[in-house]
Protein backbone atom coordinates (compact mmCIF):
# COMPACT_ATOMS: atom_id res chain seq x y z
CA UNK A 1 0.00 0.00 0.00
CA UNK A 2 2.51 2.02 0.94
CA UNK A 3 4.54 1.58 -2.18
CA UNK A 4 1.16 2.43 -4.48
CA UNK A 5 1.22 5.87 -2.51
CA UNK A 6 4.89 6.68 -2.96
CA UNK A 7 4.49 6.01 -7.01
CA UNK A 8 1.38 7.87 -7.33
CA UNK A 9 3.35 10.82 -5.72
CA UNK A 10 5.86 10.68 -7.67
CA UNK A 11 3.66 10.63 -10.53
CA UNK A 12 2.06 13.57 -9.68
CA UNK A 13 5.46 15.36 -9.31
CA UNK A 14 6.52 14.43 -12.69
CA UNK A 15 3.48 15.85 -14.28
CA UNK A 16 3.59 19.04 -11.96
CA UNK A 17 6.97 19.84 -12.69
CA UNK A 18 6.81 19.03 -16.68
CA UNK A 19 3.63 21.15 -16.57
CA UNK A 20 5.46 24.29 -15.48
CA UNK A 21 8.50 24.26 -17.93
CA UNK A 22 6.19 24.35 -21.06
CA UNK A 23 5.14 27.78 -19.64
CA UNK A 24 8.70 29.34 -18.98
CA UNK A 25 9.08 29.88 -23.30
CA UNK A 26 12.29 32.23 -22.27
CA UNK A 27 14.16 29.90 -20.05
CA UNK A 28 15.50 31.80 -16.83
CA UNK A 29 14.43 35.28 -18.11
CA UNK A 30 10.51 33.89 -17.72
CA UNK A 31 9.26 34.70 -13.59
CA UNK A 32 8.92 37.49 -11.79
CA UNK A 33 11.47 39.84 -10.77
CA UNK A 34 12.97 42.74 -7.99
CA UNK A 35 14.34 45.35 -9.35
CA UNK A 36 17.79 46.20 -7.65
CA UNK A 37 19.19 49.66 -8.96
CA UNK A 38 18.15 51.60 -12.10
CA UNK A 39 20.86 53.87 -13.27
CA UNK A 40 19.80 56.86 -15.59
CA UNK A 41 23.22 57.04 -18.32
CA UNK A 42 22.84 60.47 -19.20
CA UNK A 43 22.22 62.02 -15.60
CA UNK A 44 24.46 59.70 -13.56
CA UNK A 45 21.70 58.82 -11.03
CA UNK A 46 21.23 55.73 -9.68
CA UNK A 47 17.96 54.75 -7.67
CA UNK A 48 18.22 52.27 -5.23
CA UNK A 49 15.08 50.38 -5.11
CA UNK A 50 13.53 49.87 -1.68
CA UNK A 51 11.46 46.48 -2.89
CA UNK A 52 8.75 48.65 -4.63
CA UNK A 53 9.32 47.87 -8.07
CA UNK A 54 9.21 44.47 -9.97
CA UNK A 55 9.44 43.35 -13.25
CA UNK A 56 7.55 39.87 -14.07
CA UNK A 57 8.13 38.39 -18.21
CA UNK A 58 5.45 35.42 -19.22
CA UNK A 59 5.29 34.10 -22.49
CA UNK A 60 4.62 37.78 -24.65
CA UNK A 61 4.18 40.02 -21.87
CA UNK A 62 5.88 42.23 -19.19
CA UNK A 63 3.93 43.71 -16.15
CA UNK A 64 5.44 46.87 -14.65
CA UNK A 65 4.68 47.36 -10.90
CA UNK A 66 5.60 49.80 -7.85
CA UNK A 67 3.93 49.08 -4.55
CA UNK A 68 4.71 51.57 -2.60
CA UNK A 69 4.19 51.14 0.93
CA UNK A 70 2.25 54.84 1.25
CA UNK A 71 -0.29 52.86 -1.13
CA UNK A 72 -3.05 51.69 1.03
CA UNK A 73 -4.14 48.61 1.23
CA UNK A 74 -6.73 47.58 -1.04
CA UNK A 75 -6.11 50.58 -3.64
CA UNK A 76 -5.18 49.42 -6.33
CA UNK A 77 -1.29 49.48 -6.91
CA UNK A 78 0.70 50.96 -10.35
CA UNK A 79 1.18 48.92 -12.71
CA UNK A 80 1.22 48.34 -16.78
CA UNK A 81 1.79 45.70 -19.09
CA UNK A 82 3.15 45.93 -22.58
CA UNK A 83 4.25 43.46 -24.92
CA UNK A 84 7.85 41.81 -25.62
CA UNK A 85 10.17 40.28 -27.44
CA UNK A 86 13.40 38.19 -26.33
CA UNK A 87 15.50 37.42 -29.32
CA UNK A 88 19.06 36.52 -28.70
CA UNK A 89 20.06 38.88 -25.78
CA UNK A 90 17.78 41.43 -26.54
CA UNK A 91 14.78 42.28 -24.89
CA UNK A 92 12.40 44.62 -26.89
CA UNK A 93 9.34 46.63 -24.95
CA UNK A 94 6.65 48.22 -26.73
CA UNK A 95 2.99 49.42 -26.02
CA UNK A 96 2.91 49.70 -22.51
CA UNK A 97 -0.67 50.28 -21.36
CA UNK A 98 -2.27 50.59 -17.94
CA UNK A 99 -3.04 47.57 -16.12
CA UNK A 100 -7.10 46.51 -15.71
CA UNK A 101 -7.92 49.73 -17.44
CA UNK A 102 -11.02 48.85 -19.42
CA UNK A 103 -10.37 51.68 -22.37
CA UNK A 104 -6.36 50.23 -22.64
CA UNK A 105 -5.18 54.03 -22.10
CA UNK A 106 -1.59 54.13 -22.60
CA UNK A 107 0.95 54.60 -19.92
CA UNK A 108 2.10 58.19 -19.74
CA UNK A 109 5.94 57.73 -20.38
CA UNK A 110 6.36 60.03 -16.92
CA UNK A 111 5.39 57.15 -14.86
CA UNK A 112 7.16 54.50 -16.71
CA UNK A 113 10.49 56.50 -15.93
CA UNK A 114 10.27 55.17 -12.45
CA UNK A 115 10.46 51.42 -14.32
CA UNK A 116 13.79 52.94 -15.90
CA UNK A 117 12.01 53.20 -19.14
CA UNK A 118 12.32 56.63 -20.68
CA UNK A 119 11.39 55.67 -23.90
CA UNK A 120 7.58 54.62 -26.18
CA UNK A 121 9.60 51.70 -27.40
CA UNK A 122 12.53 50.14 -25.30
CA UNK A 123 15.28 48.14 -26.79
CA UNK A 124 17.31 46.57 -23.97
CA UNK A 125 20.59 44.22 -24.29
CA UNK A 126 20.84 41.60 -21.43
CA UNK A 127 24.12 41.83 -19.97
CA UNK A 128 23.35 39.47 -17.54
CA UNK A 129 20.66 36.53 -17.06
CA UNK A 130 20.92 33.56 -15.29
CA UNK A 131 18.32 31.84 -12.21
CA UNK A 132 19.19 34.75 -9.89
CA UNK A 133 19.91 38.07 -11.51
CA UNK A 134 19.04 40.05 -14.63
CA UNK A 135 21.20 42.87 -16.04
CA UNK A 136 19.12 44.90 -18.70
CA UNK A 137 21.01 48.15 -20.62
CA UNK A 138 19.92 50.50 -23.20
CA UNK A 139 21.32 53.79 -24.19
CA UNK A 140 20.10 55.72 -21.47
CA UNK A 141 19.38 53.06 -18.70
CA UNK A 142 20.87 49.98 -16.89
CA UNK A 143 18.61 48.21 -14.80
CA UNK A 144 19.90 45.03 -12.51
CA UNK A 145 17.01 42.60 -11.17
CA UNK A 146 17.44 39.85 -8.74
CA UNK A 147 14.61 37.16 -9.01
CA UNK A 148 12.07 37.43 -6.73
Amino acid sequence: MKRQIYKSLALIIIVLISSCESYQIHGDLDGFWQVSTIENKETGDIIHCNGDTYYSFQRELVLVSYASPEIPTGQSKENYIAYFTHENDSIYMTDFRIYFDRNGKQAPLSELEKFGLYELYNAFAVKELNSSSLVLSSEKTRISLKKY
